[in-house]
């Protein structure tokens, strides 16, 4: 089992790049499968916004580019075909997985 995280262009690309790795149950529902654990990030803030006492925005947040994911593949030692590509190591993670 490993931990890695991924950046793409958006959340689109990235449902697409997981689509293979969920099942559909009997009543047509999408489940994951086994193979591996999804972690939707989205964006980090890179600079905090600024708001006035009323919460009105005097200077907006700055976030990073792409969309993140963080997975958990099972019975893998690195990233499946095709996946490299995306993957990154952030230089101060917000979180760890054990």
């Amino acid at each position: 089992m490993i931990h890695k995280r991924y950046t793409f262009n958006d959340k689109a690309q990235a449902d697409s790049k997981i689509s293979k790795f969920f099942d559909i149950d009997e009543e047509g529902n999408k489940v994951p499968n086994e193979r591996a654990a999804f972690i939707y990030l989205d964006k980090f803030v890179l600079v905090q916004g600024e708001y006035d006492e009323e919460g009105i925005e005097i200077v907006a947040p700055t976030y990073t580019e792409g969309y993140a994911l963080d997975v958990v593949w099972h019975n893998l030692e690195e990233s499946p075909y095709g996946w490299k590509t995306y993957e990154v190591e952030p230089e101060s993670p917000c979180h760890t997985l054990y």
